[in-house]
């Protein structure tokens, strides 16, 4: 019998906590934050532009902000499967959007419904299309091999 931390009677390993720590799941969950850091970015700009707010880093990063802030939570919650569609883009989806809402009303910012809704359906479509698209390309390659 092993006597070692994290091992079982034949030397398995148990619990999720030492799994999910490993080099791999690192790289996924930075992988994953950082694409879906680029999606809230791409969203913040699309939007200045969209009501003729100017498109400087600075006011950019002023609508992204809160809903950057509410992905860094996504990062402590999701540790397995955050480059999956499910669960892991919805989770990142619908924590990115409520914590960022949530932000803008307590820093004073607008959340007028349209925005919420707008927000809503764009930030959905940017954070789960890319995960989409990486499923649909990985199973394509499985089935061309």
């Amino acid at each position: 019998m092993s006597m070692q931390p994290g091992t079982g009677p034949q030397g398995l390993e148990v619990g999720r906590a030492t799994r999910a720590l490993g080099p791999g799941r690192w790289t996924e969950r930075v992988a994953a934050l950082l694409l879906d850091s680029a999606a809230v970015v791409l969203f913040a700009w699309l939007g200045r532009g969209a009501h003729e707010g100017g498109r400087s880093v600075a006011e950019v990063l002023d609508v992204a902000l809160p809903f950057l802030l509410a992905r860094l939570v996504v990062a402590l919650l999701v540790r397995d499967g955050s480059l999956r569609l499910w669960p892991g883009g919805v989770v990142a989806w619908l924590v990115t959007w409520g914590g960022g809402m949530a932000l803008r009303a307590w820093g004073g910012d607008g959340t007028a419904p349209a925005f919420v809704l707008v927000a809503l359906g764009v930030l959905g479509a940017l954070l789960l299309g890319w995960r989409l698209v990486r499923l649909l390309v990985s199973r394509a390659s499985r089935t061309a091999r």
